[in-house]
């Protein structure tokens, strides 16, 4: 009967690999992860709602404008109709850039739909 002998450092690698696996395996399964995940999702749940809450409390309000609309991430054309249909002072201030830009020169793209040059093949 031959008795092999392993080396000293092959045995503590092979004890801290398992180990280790051990460590994962039962930090996966334990029921306090399982419950602090759980309870980290209601907390965020919580503070979703109570946003939700302050949100339409200042649209009910009409003290939301157009940085809190930006801000809050509600870029959809309903809320910037209803933002400018409660201010219209709004749209006064945006009429004299309005002005600005269609003063501008804006160089129109050549025609090149005759030419060679600009045709795709």
């Amino acid at each position: 009967m031959r008795i092999m002998i392993v080396e000293q450092e092959i045995v503590i690698l092979i004890i801290l690999l398992c180990s280790s696996l051990g460590f994962m395996v039962g930090s996966v399964l334990s029921p306090s992860s399982r419950m602090k995940g759980k309870e980290i999702g209601y907390w965020r749940g919580l503070t979703g709602d109570y946003k939700k809450q302050l949100k339409a409390e200042k649209r009910n309000n009409g003290e939301g404008g157009l940085e809190d609309i930006l801000a809050g991430g509600d870029l959809n054309i309903g809320s910037i109709l209803k933002l400018v249909k409660n201010n219209p002072e709004i749209l006064k201030s945006i009429g004299g850039v309005m002005d600005v830009l269609k003063k501008t020169n804006q160089s129109k793209l050549p025609d090149y739909t005759t030419d060679e040059k600009g045709r795709l093949r």
